[in-house]
């Protein structure tokens, strides 16, 4: 049953009150009128006050049984009791009027589409007097039928070459609703890439050209909809489309592709091989008829238009250039009508027949002999200006064929290539070195011998070798040696030199030559004597090299080498080769590394031209040696150096050089010796840990802190100059690397992190494992600011209360967080609007009721909504203080306890039968209401007596009063 909410006012002197009264999805107004004035006389009959008589009253069709739809209302001047009732059964069968509230409720379902409208006839009787008027129930349509599709079911056969566009198929819905919901739409569901469907006018068009030899048959799901906004309904069903088969198809072969071979030699009627073809049009094939079109060189093929078979009809010979490629068939299927006649439809198909071949043919020589001559100086590998060329006109395998050569001498020369198929250009070349002298001519013959058959073909060779002059003159010695002493005097002869030459004649004939004019030594060109032409100097030119040169009558040409060598005289001092000399070495070497190699020369020779050395002044002297080593004064570190005291990191050592002469010759050189800085000192901070503690808030790129690191090292390389300042263990700061300076890279949050602890490195200019490094660590501490308001959590908040709970009863505990610290984060709960049901502890969030008495069941709206909702506001008590963005709603379910009554509507009961009603036949309906939920509020009836016959019972459900026999006044005229 639903609530009525209504409200009056006066106009007027004759109190004419007007109602409003609202219901769900329905709102209508009511004009109450009383037509009597108040002097009005006694016995006076009850009137009806409702103006909707006469009029329309929309009522919806889905209107649930037992739904209040009006209310009559009713006045007598002589203040009588009054009794509602409906006339008329069409007008009971749908509805109730209760007899003494005048509540009007719906009996049984409503449906529009059945009957749209309802004249129901009310009736008031004051037990005197009955006072009837009409008034006609409109149904209102609701959305509560489906589209229903016309001309079920749906089928269409359709020709595979209907047009794209074409209208096929037209589908039909109806829908008995009204407005939106009537009106239906169509659509496909899935959607079709063949058919189309007009939504609006359900025309089913054709999108995509059909073909029955893919799909016979296309099953399209129509939905029908229709529009109502709430809640529209559906049907679907199924249009079944057949595509018919036309003759569109061209035949297709089978087994593609074809391909085949046959040897030369297939005598006639050899059958090939056999195409195959069909129609593809599936509904009714036509039978076919096979053809060559082309590639049928002289016709030696045929094919049988029946079967398809290709056999030969002809001689065939691979080497014949018409054969030899093969063939190139392309062989027609073509329809045949039904009448036996061909069609013009027809598929073509090309493929090869390749002519196999059969060894039948002997390699072939293009001459039978050749003849060349050859200089004897040909190189190995030189090949010979002949050409030969060998044939074979068989095919693959069979065409195979290996040359050799065959007689005195063969191993001079070289076939190649050594095996060839088909065809071959042959070439002769040079394999071992050729001699006139030795063999003038060569005579020889050359086979062609198949690889597979015994077929042979030959031809012969003859060579003849021209004379060449091949020898040159040879030294007797590659290099002549000879010594002098420096002060011989001109025209000495010292050597004479002797070469060669194996020709005979003007070729072996030599003459001596220098390839280079001399200007201290001269050689007769026919004995090869060599003499001295000019003086001498060791200490210039200890030693002559001579390149020798002999010339036979051909003009061939050798070379020799003659070194004379200069006997000195000591007359020299020690030299160095260079003015200074300069060496590094690092601090805290140990190893005796090599500083420098120094080089004094002395053009003596020895004894005199061997030198010492030796350190004679330096500061860092002891530091040094010098020892000679392969001819080199070696200067090496004696022991381990601190760049610290070295002043700008340079030595300059003083080393002499003295020769084996009595007495000794020296000079001397200056050694710069430059001092590297060993990076032996780690960089060192002025505290290995910092703490310090800064504000949350603090603005980014604020400065935190200046640390230092420095470093014992005096180069710029590793000393203070190299020190950089590395930072790890947040990327919310960052270090300046030179100064190192600390600053923050963005906002903090304590809240997100209350400590950073960081560690900060200092490196120095070394590299690799080199480098040294410096630690601390920074332990920076965030410092609270009340930047965090309170935050719900676990909502949403929703407790079940029984009605009635005493007061004092705790019931739920809110929670709200906040982040910050101390009084920043502590937090006070209060009910914001007061509640007079409910109270919450400040600081626990403990809501429990005040005593106030929770009724469930409470008439007013505002009261049920105060012990329904609580409203929470929670605030930190920092300074500023921090409020929650919004309030929290705990939400009570109030549960039902049975502490109310079952109370009868209308009382007293009183009505009116008609005599001779049957037996089962209702006569009354009592109502009772009891605002409990659930079974609580569930009411039973029961009746306890009747007076004076109990010809009567009650239904315990619905409160039908039901006569147990036909009534008859005459009997019993009055029960209680």
């Amino acid at each position: 049953m639903q609530l009525v909410s209504c409200f009056q006012t006066k106009q007027g002197s004759y109190k004419k009150r007007h109602t409003v009264c609202s219901q769900k999805a329905m709102m209508w107004h009511l004009t109450f009128t009383s037509p009597w004035p108040p002097s009005a006389t006694a016995n006076r009959p009850p009137a009806f006050l409702n103006s909707f008589f006469g009029q329309f009253i929309p009522v919806a069709e889905d209107t649930l049984i037992g739904t209040s739809i009006a209310k009559l209302s009713a006045s007598d001047p002589d203040n009588d009791p009054l009794v509602f009732d409906i006339e008329g059964d069409e007008g009971r069968s749908f509805f109730y009027v209760n007899a003494y509230s005048g509540v009007v409720t719906v009996r049984r379902n409503l449906d529009r589409e059945t009957k749209e409208a309802i004249s129901v006839t009310f009736a008031v009787s004051d037990g005197t007097s009955t006072i009837p008027a009409s008034v006609t129930i409109q149904v209102t349509d609701v959305n509560d039928n489906s589209p229903a599709f016309v001309g079920l079911p749906y089928q269409k056969e359709l020709p595979e070459d209907t047009s794209v566009g074409t209208t096929v198929f037209t589908v039909r819905a109806i829908d008995p609703d009204q407005g939106t919901g009537g009106s239906v739409l169509f659509s496909l569901q899935p959607l079709s890439n063949f058919f189309r469907l007009d939504g609006a006018r359900g025309h089913v068009t054709l999108a995509q050209t059909l073909d029955f030899e893919n799909t016979e048959v296309h099953q399209l799901r129509i939905n029908a909809t229709d529009q109502d906004l709430r809640s529209p309904l559906s049907t679907i069903t199924t249009l079944l489309i057949s595509v018919l088969d036309v003759q569109d198809t061209e035949p297709t072969f089978l087994g593609l592709p074809y391909g085949t071979s046959i040897p030369e030699n297939s005598p006639k009627g050899t059958a090939i091989l056999t195409v195959r073809a069909k129609d593809q049009d599936k509904g009714n094939p036509r039978g076919i008829k096979f053809s060559i079109v082309s590639g049928n060189t002289n016709g030696v093929l045929a094919v049988d238009a029946t079967s398809g078979l290709i056999s030969v009809v002809g001689s065939l010979d691979r080497e014949n250039p018409f054969y030899s490629a093969g063939f190139t068939l392309t062989v027609r299927a073509t329809e045949i009508e039904s009448n036996g006649a061909l069609s013009s439809v027809f598929v073509d198909t090309t493929f090869t027949v390749v002519v196999e071949d059969v060894n039948d043919n002997s390699p072939t020589f293009n001459h039978s002999e050749y003849t060349v001559e050859v200089p004897e100086i040909s190189q190995v590998g030189f090949a010979l200006p002949l050409f030969i060329q060998v044939v074979d006109h068989d095919q693959a395998d069979n065409a195979a064929f290996s040359l050799q050569l065959v007689g005195n001498n063969a191993k001079d020369f070289l076939v190649l290539p050594g095996a060839a198929r088909g065809k071959a250009d042959i070439s002769f070349r040079v394999a071992m070195p050729l001699d006139f002298e030795t063999v003038p001519s060569y005579d020889f013959m050359i086979y062609a011998n198949e690889t597979l058959g015994t077929h042979v073909g030959s031809a012969r060779v003859r060579i003849t070798l021209l004379n060449e002059n091949d020898n040159r003159p040879i030294f007797k010695l590659p290099l002549y040696n000879t010594n002098i002493a420096e002060n011989a005097t001109i025209g000495t002869s010292i050597i004479r030199v002797q070469a060669t030459d194996g020709d005979a004649g003007i070729f072996g004939k030599v003459t001596y030559h220098f390839t280079d004019d001399s200007d201290r030594f001269e050689m007769d060109s026919k004995t090869g004597v060599v003499s001295v032409t000019a003086l001498l100097d060791h200490e210039s030119t200890p030693r002559f090299t001579l390149t020798l040169l002999a010339r036979d009558g051909g003009g061939a040409e050798s070379t020799g080498r003659l070194r004379i060598n200069v006997l000195d005289i000591n007359d020299n001092i020690p030299r160095f080769q260079r003015d200074s000399y300069a060496g590094t070495v690092r601090e805290n070497d140990h190893s005796h590394a090599t500083i420098a190699r120094i080089r004094a020369t002395d053009e003596d020779s020895p004894p005199n031209n061997q030198i010492t050395y030796q350190i004679t002044t330096s500061e860092f002297s002891d530091y040094f040696s010098v020892e000679h080593t392969d001819g080199y004064g070696v200067v090496t570190l004696a022991r381990e150096l601190d760049y610290e005291i070295v002043p700008g990191g340079l030595i300059e050592l003083t080393i002499s050089a003295s020769d084996g002469g009595q007495p000794p010759l020296s000079s001397s050189t200056s050694v710069f010796v430059e001092v590297f800085d060993e990076n032996d000192n780690f960089p060192t901070f002025d505290h290995s840990s910092y703490l310090i503690a800064v504000p949350e808030d603090i603005m980014a790129g604020a400065t935190v802190l200046y640390v230092n690191a420095t470093d014992a090292d005096a180069s710029v390389e590793y000393g203070q100059h190299s020190v950089i300042h590395l930072l790890q263990g947040s990327s919310q700061f960052r270090i300046n690397p030179r100064s190192g300076e600390i600053s923050s890279t963005g906002l903090l949050d304590r809240e997100l992190s209350s400590q950073y602890i960081l560690i900060i490195r200092a490196v120095d200019g070394g590299v690799g494992l080199n480098q040294k490094t410096g630690i601390a660590t920074v332990n920076i501490t965030l410092l609270d600011v009340n930047d965090n308001a309170p935050e719900w959590k676990d909502e949403p908040y929703i407790v079940n209360v029984v009605e009635n709970t005493p007061g004092g009863t705790d019931i739920f505990t809110v929670k709200a967080s906040d982040p910050d610290l101390a009084e920043n984060g502590t937090l006070s709960y209060s009910i914001e609007p007061d509640n007079p049901f409910y109270s919450i502890h400040s600081t626990l969030g403990r809501i429990r009721t005040t005593g106030a008495q929770l009724d469930r069941e409470h008439a007013d709206p505002t009261t049920r909504m105060a012990m329904n909702l609580i409203i929470i506001s929670a605030s930190d008590r920092g300074n500023p203080l921090q409020q929650a963005m919004r309030s929290a709603t705990v939400t009570v379910m109030l549960r039902d306890v049975n502490d109310n009554e079952p109370s009868f509507i209308g009382l007293p009961y009183k009505t009116w039968v008609q005599e001779g009603i049957p037996a089962n036949h209702s006569v009354f309906q009592v109502m009772a209401e009891d605002p409990d939920e659930g079974m609580n509020g569930e009411v039973q009836y029961s009746l306890h007596s009747v007076i004076p016959q109990p010809h009567f019972t009650l239904e315990s459900k619905m409160g039908d009063v039901i006569s147990l026999v036909q009534l008859d006044r005459e009997m019993v005229a009055t029960y209680w």
